[in-house]
């Protein structure tokens, strides 16, 4: 009995030894305001950004069934290489064709293409393209408006 009792105040003893190494050199590390503020001002200047030259479309009065294109030109306004991860519409009738899946260094760009296919549609029409990239914020919008017709109706009947 007596050797379990000493066995578990070894085991305590030595849990509360590492337990307040652990802690102070933990602290020490955080308390290191000049190491930390530089590490910070690298990250905050170290980024990419996406700016695009026009974020709307207005396609105007269309007939149902023709089909909008549009090509989104933008640039890497940060410093750090620009990825765009993907390119998502929320409505089925429009398609992305095709953007840069390479790196898009700082200063550069490129464009997105967009269709949209008024099939079956029919009224004012706004759609929703979210670019989603490595940038902050991460998600850029790009929106395509308009109002789409009948073969039977007229603009004036909107």
């Amino acid at each position: 009995m007596r050797l379990e009792l000493l066995a578990i105040s070894l085991s305590f003893a030595a849990i509360l030894s590492s337990c307040e190494n652990e802690e102070r050199l933990s602290s020490d590390l955080i308390n290191i305001s000049a190491t930390a503020s530089s590490v910070k001002s690298d990250a905050e200047t170290l980024l990419p950004a996406i700016g695009f030259e026009v974020t709307e479309y207005d396609f105007g009065t269309i007939t149902a069934g023709r089909k909008v294109y549009r090509e989104f030109q933008f640039t890497n306004t940060g410093n750090a290489p620009l990825l765009i991860a993907n390119v998502h519409p929320q409505c089925g009738c429009t398609a992305t064709k095709d953007w840069p899946k390479e790196p898009i260094k700082p200063g550069e760009g490129g464009t997105i293409k967009v269709e949209f296919d008024s099939t079956d549609r029919t009224g004012k029409q706004k759609k929703i393209i979210d670019v989603i990239t490595n940038a902050t914020p991460p998600t850029a919008r790009l929106l395509l408006n308009g109002v789409v017709i009948g073969p039977d109706f007229t603009s004036e009947d909107i």
